[in-house]
Formats: C-alpha cells, sequence, structure tokens
C-alpha cells in the first residue's frame, strides 16, 4: 500500500491490523490484500474507479475455529452488523466468504484440525483517486466499528455494543 500511502484509508487499514492482531481482539488475521485504485470492472457500480481488498479473520483460540457453530455465529453476526453499520453508504461493499482452513498447530490428526476462517471481501468505487480512496476510507472504518463490536460482545457478552474503543 506504500503507492496509496498519502490517503487516510492506508492508515485506517494499518490501524485496523494492528488492533485485530493486538491483545484487545480476540480474533487475528494471517492474511490481507489490497490493490489500488483501477478501472471499474464491476457491474455493482457505475463510477469509473474501483478498489478491493481482502481480510482474513480468524479467532485467535485456533480451536474455536474448528467449531462450526463458532464460526457459523461469527459469519453470521458479521454480515448483520455490516448491514446496519452505514446503510445509506452506496460507494462501498464489504462480502463475508467462509474458507476451510488446516490448523496444523492444532493437536491430533488431521480432522481434529480441519476449521473455517472469515474472509471480509472489500470494495469502493469513486469517479477519480481521491474519490474512491474516501470511500475506502469509509469502507474500512465500517468494518472496522463491525469487528471491535463482535471482539467486545465476545469478551463482554452482557455490554455487546458496537463501540470503537
Amino acid at each position: 500500500m506504500q503507492e496509496w500511502s498519502t490517503y487516510p484509508a492506508t492508515e485506517t487499514f494499518y490501524r485496523l491490523l494492528e488492533w485485530l492482531n493486538g491483545p484487545k481482539s480476540v480474533f487475528e488475521s494471517n492474511d490481507c490484500a489490497f490493490s489500488g485504485a483501477t478501472a471499474n470492472t464491476s457491474t455493482q457500480s457505475s463510477q469509473h474507479l474501483q478498489c478491493s481488498g481482502r481480510l482474513m479473520i480468524l479467532y485467535r483460540d485456533l480451536a474455536l475455529n474448528t467449531a462450526p457453530a463458532q464460526i457459523g455465529w461469527l459469519t453470521n453476526a458479521a454480515a448483520h452488523a455490516l448491514g446496519r453499520a452505514d446503510p445509506t453508504f452506496e460507494w462501498g461493499a464489504i462480502g463475508a466468504t467462509v474458507m476451510p482452513v488446516r490448523f496444523i498447530t492444532l493437536p491430533g490428526p488431521p480432522e481434529l484440525q480441519q476449521g473455517q476462517q472469515l474472509m471480509l471481501s472489500f470494495w469502493a468505487w469513486g469517479e477519480d483517486e481521491r474519490e474512491v480512496m474516501t470511500n475506502l476510507d469509509r469502507t474500512l472504518k465500517n468494518m472496522t466499528v463491525v469487528l471491535r463490536g463482535l471482539s467486545n460482545e465476545i469478551l463482554h457478552p452482557s455490554q455487546a455494543t458496537l463501540s470503537d474503543d
């Protein structure tokens, strides 16, 4: 993301990764990607430019990633919260996909190491580079609020909110 470092979206993305992999999150990430502003090839938007990326999310407690109910909850809760986060925003989108993973650091035979993780794919659109990067920043901020809220809900179930601490 060096080429895009002058835009606030870049710092928003790095802050999300730092929090996600830090001690205050029940989640972590083992992969992410970002492609800068390019010609829009999506049918989702009529804007001239788009950018996209992905963020892989898994529970820090690896055994939880082998429990279908846990991954199901995370996927459904993320999709629901993302749908509510910024309902009037039209120039960004986030999609949730469950991906199979083998956690080789878990004990036991391979069949007990099979699990899943959540891939959040994101897109933003705009008429020019500045606009697409501004919309990406908003998209990433929405993702941050949702992931922090879900982590807080797991850590403090009686105080579940979409706070930004």
